[in-house]
């Protein structure tokens, strides 16, 4: 059986009602919006989700704009659209291929902070990094901070693309930097 979205259409379906690739996104687009905006609840969080989980596959990510079309057809604030986007990692607020997520908790900090300066150098990054996260410059890869990842005993730790490592060491964080470049 061939899998539907919410407004039970194929894949297939869905890419013979319009012409060429950017006027059957912008026309899918419309139809989403316009769909979920006429729902009973549009504002509930689970249909927002669902409304953001579309708009993703249709472009890869969510941008800017698409995140205020999305308030709006929901009837809610930009913000609830952005504390969505943070509760549910799988929104992508950017096209990376990439999410790499370094523990900023009192151990991890004490012990990993010269790794975290190693991965913003290799990345391209400068500054602090912002609650959304940083883009390398390459704008493959997603660097950002979380307060504390549960694994204090093994400092330092981060997570890359959802993969907890612990006690890592400058040479292995340039290794899987490396790595990630060459699949880019």
């Amino acid at each position: 059986m061939k899998k539907q979205d919410k407004r039970g259409k194929t894949g297939a379906e869905r890419e013979m009602e319009a012409g060429t690739d950017q006027e059957r996104r912008e026309e899918e687009l419309k139809e989403i919006l316009s769909y979920y905006s006429s729902m009973t609840s549009p504002s509930s969080q689970e249909n927002i989700v669902s409304m953001m989980q579309e708009i993703q596959e249709l472009y890869g990510w969510i941008s800017a704009e698409h995140k205020e079309m999305a308030a709006e057809a929901a009837g809610v604030k930009l913000s609830v659209i952005d504390c969505i986007m943070k509760l549910y990692k799988s929104l992508k607020p950017a096209p990376y291929r990439h999410r790499m997520t370094f523990c900023t908790g009192k151990n991890c900090h004490r012990e990993g902070q010269n790794l975290l300066d190693t991965v913003k150098k290799e990345l391209g990054i400068k500054g602090k990094i912002p609650a959304s996260g940083a883009l390398s410059s390459d704008k493959k890869v997603l660097l950002e901070t979380r307060d504390c990842l549960k694994q204090c005993r093994t400092a330092p730790n981060f997570l890359l693309d959802g993969k907890l490592y612990s006690s890592a060491g400058e040479e292995e964080i340039k290794k899987l930097l490396k790595k990630l470049r060459s699949e880019l």
